[in-house]
């Protein structure tokens, strides 16, 4: 028979060696708000043509708050040359395309006790976004239109493409009903470079992931 201390050195050796997924795999199936989490900051700059990006996080409403909805906003900018410091400087990597801007918005239910509170306003919010992209791009200043983006497994999707300018702007949502999740997606680019093409690239992998 082994002395008591090798065997509990042994257990120790096995519960070392086990997989950090074979010991998460509620987490794996957890609701997801982190869009940025999914994708690399290279990930970004590649997918609209450049070298570098600058990603900046901001988490609008926790887990536990009275709203029931988890709220995240990932906002990157992709860039070719030196960083820009600025919003001025920003705006000019667009307009000479050098520079696009990826904001990427994710609500989900939160798993506390006002998820519920959530899950009646959802049909309101998803309104609200929807009828605010048709009056910004379709009947507003940017004089564009709508279109259908790849759903990537979301139970439904709609997208808006206009411009202002040497500006080409775009709004993208997805979203799920039944699990209150939805996903907004602004861009902006120069006019004459494609935005639906790099967002698509980039939300193949974020929208599974989120919804």
């Amino acid at each position: 028979m082994q002395p008591l201390h090798r065997v509990a050195v042994f257990a120790l050796s096995l519960v070392a060696t086990i997989p950090v997924a074979a010991c998460s795999s509620s987490a794996a199936v957890a609701a997801n708000s982190d869009a940025c989490g999914l994708v690399t900051q290279h990930d970004i700059a590649k997918a609209f043509g450049f070298r570098e990006a600058v990603e900046h996080k901001t988490v609008l409403r926790d887990a536990g708050n009275a709203a029931g909805v988890i709220n995240e906003r990932c906002q990157v900018f992709a860039y070719t040359g030196a960083k820009p410091t600025s919003s001025a400087e920003r705006r000019a990597n667009v307009r000479s395309g050098t520079g696009a801007e990826i904001n990427i918005e994710t609500w989900v239910s939160d798993s506390g006790p006002s998820a519920e509170v959530w899950l009646a306003n959802f049909p309101k919010k998803l309104s609200s976004l929807r009828s605010h992209a048709k009056a910004r791009f379709i009947n507003g200043p940017l004089s564009g239109f709508a279109y259908n983006p790849p759903r990537f497994g979301a139970e439904a999707s709609i997208g808006f493409q206009g411009s202002i300018g040497v500006a080409r702007q775009l709004r993208d949502l997805w979203w799920v009903r039944s699990s209150a999740s939805l996903i907004k997606v602004d861009a902006v680019g120069q006019k004459g470079k494609s935005l639906a093409g790099p967002v698509k690239a980039l939300m193949a992998t974020i929208v599974p992931g989120v919804l």
